[in-house]
């Protein structure tokens, strides 16, 4: 019988890059499994079973046969599924260059105050925990650190809007004159 190599640590790295424990792994299979099953498959004491196989293989979207490959033999495969895909990766390519080429222009303190708006704009859209004027983290009632979703969805996006709409006409108002 053939020794099945490399499942173990392929499955422990899909596992890991997805943040998922092992319980958690198990239970969203298509055919459940405890926590125990999945350490032992990383650890290669035992296999799983062919559907097994095949479900771990839909859920982190990779072929069954991914999952028995060693990282340079994975990358081998990658490499003509990229060449394949060539005339859509070159526009991409291009609109990275032209991009890279802008940012030739500006000086590196003028990077800095964007990648500093960037970041600003980042924390609308990023779930946060608040803090009052002491910089101590608002908890609930059982002490647990409260954490909010993206400070985006307390935006008044109709009031902006409806603000941008105004300006908007007001500047076409003036271009007429």
């Amino acid at each position: 019988m053939t020794e099945i190599q490399y499942f173990g640590p392929n499955l422990k790295r899909l596992r890991l890059q997805s943040g998922l424990s092992q319980a958690e792994l198990g239970a969203a299979l298509d055919t459940p499994v405890n926590g125990q099953a999945i350490s032992n498959w990383e650890r290669e004491m035992n296999h799983p079973t062919y559907e097994n196989l095949i479900g771990i293989a839909k859920f982190f979207n990779v072929m069954p046969s991914e999952l028995l490959r060693t990282e340079k033999e994975a990358a081998v495969g990658e490499t003509t599924a990229v060449l394949d895909r060539i005339d859509e990766y070159m526009p991409k390519v291009a609109e990275i260059r032209r991009v890279m080429h802008m940012m030739g222009d500006f000086s590196p303190r003028q990077l800095n105050g964007l990648a500093e708006q960037l970041n600003e704009i980042m924390h609308y859209f990023r779930p946060y925990t608040p803090v009052d004027e002491d910089g101590v983290p608002d908890t609930d009632q059982n002490g647990r650190t409260i954490t909010k979703q993206s400070k985006y969805r307390d935006l008044p996006i109709k009031e902006i809007h409806q603000v941008y709409q105004e300006l908007k006409a007001i500047q076409s108002y003036q271009s007429d004159k």
